[in-house]
């Protein structure tokens, strides 16, 4: 899957959002089963979802949609959710890489009953709680369908009794970076309280920190912040010229004989020059 820069929630039950986030320009939408959504709305939410899908394909948007974590609500949810159009589904507090094995078989069976791809739905994890840290590595690794993974700030402070602070939220958000990096998947976050992100000047500073260290797109809940992680998230023209002349001129010295050349005043040696590679390779 291509790298996906925003992602914006939307409550699965509220068409009136759904038709704004659909205006909007993240690159995929979630449809929210979990906390979005009440409980007594849950059965017509289920029912939307296939049309809401389609909206979002005719948007040209990813189409995502977050089910609930305990066990007899995600098979209702998965269900409702696994139809033609789906691209990933986001697994709320994950633990152990056999809940994402399990729901993958779940997943696997319902495409097939669904006439649905196999393989199709890609995986979304939130890491939510202290017990799923000591196994984050295995948890990233677990299925071929997982193409991301991030920390879930507001739920992962309140299993371990402190605050969404940036201090408090910045070992275990490098450590789900670290973890998805080790698994070659999507790094997906930032350092900070998703649900008090400021202005969107604020949150400009927040991302482009995130993005120093690392991560590779954002989850949101408010659409004023989707334009400032795409354009975080998307290389300057200026940033796209220099990589070029990086790869250019470093692949001219490694034909000379040569492990590393200056440019513009830096030295260029393979972790620039596999740097820039990857930022030609992300647009």
């Amino acid at each position: 899957m291509k790298f996906v820069r925003s992602f914006l929630f939307v409550p699965a039950a509220n068409d009136k959002l759904l038709q704004s986030a659909v205006a909007k320009s993240s690159d995929a939408v979630i449809l929210d089963l979990e906390d979005g959504t009440h409980p007594s709305k849950r059965p017509l939410a289920r029912e939307r979802l296939e049309s809401s899908i389609t909206q979002l394909k005719a948007a040209n948007k990813l189409a995502a949609v977050r089910i609930n974590g305990d066990w007899l609500t995600a098979v209702v949810d998965l269900q409702a959710a696994v139809v033609p159009g789906l691209d990933i589904l986001v697994l709320p507090k994950v633990e152990h890489p056999r809940d994402v094995q399990v729901i993958a078989q779940m997943v696997s069976d319902l495409e097939t009953a669904k006439s649905v791809s196999p393989g199709t739905v890609r995986f979304l994890l939130q890491i939510e709680s202290a017990a799923a840290l000591p196994r984050l590595y295995e948890i990233a690794a677990s299925s071929p369908r997982v193409m991301g993974m991030m920390l879930g700030s507001e739920d992962y402070s309140l299993d371990c009794g402190g605050l969404p602070t940036p201090d408090a939220l910045l070992y275990p958000s490098m450590a789900v970076l670290t973890a998805s990096r080790a698994a070659q998947i999507q790094p997906i976050g930032f350092v900070a309280s998703i649900a008090e992100l400021g202005s969107a000047d604020d949150f400009k500073t927040v991302v482009q920190r995130a993005r120093c260290l690392g991560f590779r797109g954002a989850v949101v809940v408010h659409p004023k912040f989707v334009d400032v992680v795409n354009e975080c998230y998307t290389a300057t023209a200026e940033e796209v010229e220099r990589a070029q002349r990086i790869v250019h001129e470093f692949e001219a010295a490694l034909a000379r004989g040569e492990g590393a050349i200056k440019l513009d005043g830096a030295m260029v040696d393979k972790p620039v020059y596999r740097r820039a590679q990857e930022l030609l390779s992300s647009q």
